[in-house]
């Protein structure tokens, strides 16, 4: 009796959950579904299944993608050819065992030759369970023709209209295919662990065996890896236990689905699964350098944007497309960053030891690009490279930018909206209530205060206050949305619309090299921005032009502005006491504007600096946090690599905008009212009754000179909070021997140096 109750109970327990789901689905159908697809006339675009089968289709090329660059003559010449070797060939279905689809047809989709894209039962099953909780275990519904519509899509969203959108198009592309053409591209396209993207590569990944060799096991072993790549990776001490209960799982539903025999699945049962990645480095193939590394990623990137794929189904395309790219690489120049970066005793002598006993030699990164933001040498690591795509510190390892900041963040803002300008009169003193504890700040490098200074001379000094006093001013949302969305440092984060980030560098995360590069670019090249690019166009193997990049960049501040900026950055080189003097012997015909960086205790050191035909930027530091001893690192790596690079170059001016004017020492718009400026020492900067000098002149602030000298306005919502001295006072930027801690006058800029640097 109670037996017969339980039986019942469980019937009615299952009749429910169909029902449910059967309930819920056919309301969405009714309400959203079957409206969109009378409007549309049968040809749904929203849904876009012409496109996937379209996209499924071409996917099946196997030719190689070619990299070429410029010779010295201009003419272009093939220098990388890129593919996954017999890794990344698809692997047609009459190649593979029976077994192997049948394996995933019966972990993934048991009812696959019988449904038309959906399997209903599962679906209504799959949502009654979630909404009624009948059972703890999560199991999806999604069929084999769902999950490549997610493998082939960009459609990521985690709602219930991307579900319906999958259904739809499921419905649709079994229309149009054939359940042939279904499961070979899946099981092409299918994740399996270590960046594996299909069985191909994963029967030579893991067993060293072409796809057609594969036994039972190990088509079992590749079903089993779908559900949870990482989880199950065979490769892993912890993953193969999983794998192999996962397996026997998949063996166990073949047998219940009487596409094994008994026989065949005892054999597989009891057969050990044996792991052979001696082909792993061939699979790997040659290492690549890392300005190719970058090159992928940013064209997979951009097939991914431009077909609305996923970065897995990019991916295949780029491997197997092939594409002619040509590329924006000066192998000459790589060569000599390579030679800088192998080179661990000469240039990265310091090591250090980890919390976790691990002892590391420093590391850095270096980006350098012309001005129209072709990247023409990029190297993401010290050492010799080992492993394709993997860390590129110049792409993917933001880090704090320190004083390299303050130029983007703050000055070139308070140049553009004249707020000051050249020889501006600025404010050297302690800004009260600065930390959200109500204490004063922030720190000076140098350990003292000079009080009212000109702007020239802050900049080349690297002061900490000034850029403070500046960006409250130029406004903390307007620099957070230049960086952001003019100049494009995309780690920036919400948490960094602060003073000590935006203009002492105190950032959660930091820039990159490139970011850097590209942002710095903007002071050579009358202030337009362009997008950091690996290449100049792709192409078809049929000469069909598939993505060009775009030349023409965006105005981010006025000519007049850039060139200012340009030349108080050449102080830093060149003028008294510049913290940049370190790169002054790069080339004697041509001359640099630059801004060196450091951050709290150290832990990172900054050279962004560009020529008349390059910018560079290098970062030097370690891996996880730990200071730095020699303060110039940065600089002569930058300086090595800039020597080779501009060796036999024609001298090169920078082009000054024609709505700039040189008046005495400084560079102003035209129109800009020119005063005698006033200097103080740092005894006397409480006091505003010194005279002024006479042997120098400067022009005014543009009415704004009062709140730059005197300002201490510091509200409570510009104020850091949550912000130590440590990450929001910049440390000393390698400066000068000729610097001094004593209260002497600020020089005036001697009259070979007065002028930028320039004859």
């Amino acid at each position: 009796m109670q037996e017969g109750q339980g039986a019942m109970e469980k019937i009615f327990k299952k009749l429910t959950v169909f029902l449910s789901g059967l309930l819920i689905v056919t309301t969405v159908f009714l309400i959203f579904v079957i409206p969109t697809y009378i409007k549309s006339d049968r040809k749904i675009d929203f849904f876009s299944s012409n496109k996937i089968v379209s996209n499924i289709k071409n996917m099946e090329m196997n030719m190689t993608t070619v990299i070429y660059v410029q010779n010295a003559k201009g003419q272009w010449e093939e220098y990388r050819r890129l593919h996954g070797s017999e890794n990344r060939l698809w692997a047609g279905i009459d190649k593979m065992p029976a077994q192997l689809g049948n394996a995933f047809i019966a972990i993934e989709d048991e009812r696959f030759y019988e449904n038309r894209g959906v399997d209903w039962k599962r679906t209504f099953a799959a949502v009654g369970n979630k909404l009624l909780k009948f059972n703890s275990t999560e199991f999806g519904g999604s069929t084999i023709t769902q999950q490549l519509i997610k493998n082939v899509t960009n459609d990521k969203d985690r709602d219930a209209m991307r579900k319906l959108r999958e259904i739809v198009r499921a419905t649709l592309i079994t229309r149009k295919l054939t359940k042939k053409e279904i499961l070979e591209a899946y099981l092409n396209t299918i994740s399996l662990g270590n960046g594996i993207c299909g069985v191909q590569v994963a029967a030579n990944y893991y067993f060293n065996k072409d796809v057609s060799e594969l036994n039972l096991t190990e088509c079992a072993a590749l079903a089993a890896i779908t559900k949870n790549p990482s989880r199950f990776n065979p490769v892993t001490e912890k993953g193969a236990a999983e794998n192999k209960k996962r397996r026997q799982t998949v063996l166990d539903k073949m047998l219940e689905l009487k596409m094994i025999s008994y026989d065949e699945y005892d054999k597989a049962y009891n057969t050990e699964l044996k792991i052979d990645d001696s082909q792993k480095d061939e699979y790997e193939g040659e290492i690549n350098s890392y300005f190719v590394d970058a090159l992928i990623d940013q064209v997979i990137d951009d097939l991914a944007e431009k077909y609305n794929l996923s970065t897995q189904m990019a991916s295949t395309m780029f491997y197997n497309g092939g594409f002619k790219i040509y590329s924006t690489l000066k192998p000459d120049i790589q060569a000599q960053m390579e030679k800088v970066y192998t080179n661990i005793d000469t240039y990265f002598p310091q090591k250090a030891t980890y919390d976790n006993g691990v002892t590391a030699h420093a590391q850095s990164a270096m980006t350098v690009m012309d001005y129209k933001g072709h990247i023409v040498g990029i190297v993401g690591g010290a050492g010799e490279k080992t492993t394709n795509r993997g860390l590129n510190r110049a792409t993917d390892s933001p880090r704090q930018p320190g004083s390299t900041m303050k130029p983007i963040g703050v000055y070139a803002l308070a140049i553009d909206k004249d707020i000051v300008d050249y020889t501006s009169r600025v404010l050297d003193k302690p800004i009260e209530k600065y930390y959200a504890d109500g204490k004063s700040g922030p720190k000076e490098w140098y350990g003292y205060y000079k009080g009212t200074v000109s702007l020239n001379y802050a900049i080349r000094k690297s002061m900490n206050t000034i850029p403070v006093r500046l960006l409250q001013e130029v406004g903390v949302t307007d620099s957070y949305n230049f960086l952001t969305q003019k100049l494009h440092c995309r780690h920036l984060v919400e948490a960094d619309k602060n003073l000590a980030a935006l203009a002492l560098g105190g950032t959660h995360y930091g820039i990159t090299t490139t970011e850097s590069a590209a942002a710095y670019a903007i002071f050579g090249n009358q202030g337009v921005y362009h997008r950091p690019t690996t290449y100049y166009e792709i192409k078809h193997a049929n000469g069909d032009t598939v993505i060009k990049y775009d030349e023409t960049g965006e105005q981010v501040i006025s000519p007049a502005s850039a060139t200012i900026m340009n030349h108080l950055l050449r102080e830093v080189v060149y003028g008294s006491e510049g913290t940049g003097s370190g790169i002054r012997g790069f080339n004697y015909k041509l001359k640099a504007y630059a801004k060196t960086g450091t951050s709290s205790e150290s832990y990172d050191l900054w050279m962004v600096a560009g020529s008349p035909y390059y910018v560079g930027s290098v970062w030097y530091g370690f891996d996880l946090s730990h200071n730095i001893y020699n303060g110039g690192a940065a600089a002569k790596i930058w300086r090595d690599v800039m020597a080779e690079v501009h060796k036999g170059l024609e001298k090169k001016e920078f082009e000054d905008s024609e709505d700039v004017v040189k008046k005495g020492i400084g560079y102003y718009k035209k129109g800009a009212k020119v005063e005698t400026p006033i200097y103080y020492n740092s005894s006397s900067a409480a006091s505003s009754s010194s005279s002024p000098s006479s042997s120098s002149s400067a022009p005014s602030s543009s009415g704004s000179s009062s709140t730059v000298t005197s300002s201490e306005n510091t509200s409570s919502s510009s104020t850091p909070s949550d912000t130590s001295s440590d990450t929001s006072t910049s440390q000393p930027d390698t400066p000068s021997s000729s610097s001094s801690e004593s209260s002497s006058p600020e020089p005036p800029a001697s009259s070979d140096t007065s002028s930028g640097g320039d004859g």
